[in-house]
């Protein structure tokens, strides 16, 4: 029998459960949800597909046939806030609420995620004691850090590190070293807790002109003109840059500072011209066009119904 609490996706955990009813009661079909949801027997299919998000109507039809509880029913409508959040902020608080559940699977490995990603220095500590022979001088490794770190920080980092089997210690040597254990779980907590991480790292690039003298540093930035193709293959370039980066840095032999690359695209305006959307009409330099909420396909973002 599935367990409600182990997902984070609200049409992963409807998929496994229709799957899991229709093999015990024929009856129970697309059929039937639609005529308990008063929506199309296509319907059911394109939200299980992503084409279509589910408004707070369907929240309730869905969890009064699919949750056994109030408890499970509350867990349901989290899940659905979180996978259909519209920014960071929003996913983030949904996000906690479901961890907080003390039955979530899940529980332990998101926090621990989240607890990673929530500071931006627990990469630093993570690469520094590659080379800096650390045997418990919290203030001195915290020093190494810019901007500085304090001790109670450096320790509760490592602590992290170590439970998440990233660090180790060497027992020969009493050093610490990075191991090959690496965070995993679902994509959809994934992206919310290393968005916090980005914001963070953004944060500490703003004050590294003060920070830094030239020398030291290298920033730079663009803003220029390119269609959706040109888009799609900088991109690329940008990945196989990244590849060739981690390749460089694998082979250098005795690091003895942390850096930071950040790569940073988006778009600074709306394409010309607009695309033509249902709803109100517009009219831009003459040209008229149709303005309304966009079909959105992918696995989190879709029309609601």
């Amino acid at each position: 029998m599935i367990n409600l609490f182990e997902y984070l996706n609200y049409r992963e955990f409807l998929r496994d459960a229709y799957e899991e009813r229709h093999a015990g009661d024929w009856r129970f079909s697309h059929r039937y949800i639609a005529e308990k949801a008063g929506f199309d027997s296509s319907m059911f299919n394109k939200i299980l597909q992503g084409k279509r998000n589910i408004t707070d109507r369907l929240v309730s039809t869905f969890a009064e046939i699919f949750c056994k509880d109030e408890r499970e029913k509350t867990y349901f409508a989290n899940m659905v806030a979180f996978n259909q959040a519209k920014n960071h902020s929003e996913s983030r608080q949904y996000l906690e609420k479901l961890v907080a559940t003390k039955e979530c699977k899940v529980e332990n490995l998101a926090k621990d995620q989240f607890e990673y990603f929530d500071h931006w220095y627990h990469a630093v500590i993570r690469e520094l004691v590659t080379f800096y022979p650390y045997v418990g001088d919290d203030a001195a490794l915290g020093l190494m850090v810019r901007p500085p770190i304090t001790a109670s920080q450096v320790k509760s980092s490592i602590a992290l590190l170590e439970r998440l089997s990233m660090i180790k210690k060497n027992e020969q040597t009493g050093f610490y070293e990075q191991t090959q254990g690496l965070i995993s779980s679902g994509t959809e907590s994934y992206s919310t807790a290393v968005n916090s991480y980005i914001q963070q790292n953004l944060n500490v690039a703003q004050t590294a002109l003060d920070r830094f003298g030239h020398t030291e540093r290298n920033l730079s930035t663009l803003a220029f003109g390119c269609d959706e193709n040109t888009y799609k293959e900088l991109v690329e370039m940008f990945r196989r840059f990244r590849r060739e980066v981690l390749a460089k840095v694998a082979a250098c032999e005795k690091p003895n500072r942390v850096f930071q690359l950040g790569m940073q695209f988006f778009p600074l305006s709306d394409p010309y011209p607009p695309p033509q959307r249902r709803g109100r009409k517009r009219r831009i330099r003459g040209q008229e066009t149709l303005d309304s909420k966009e079909s959105l396909n992918d696995s989190e973002e879709g029309e609601n119904v």
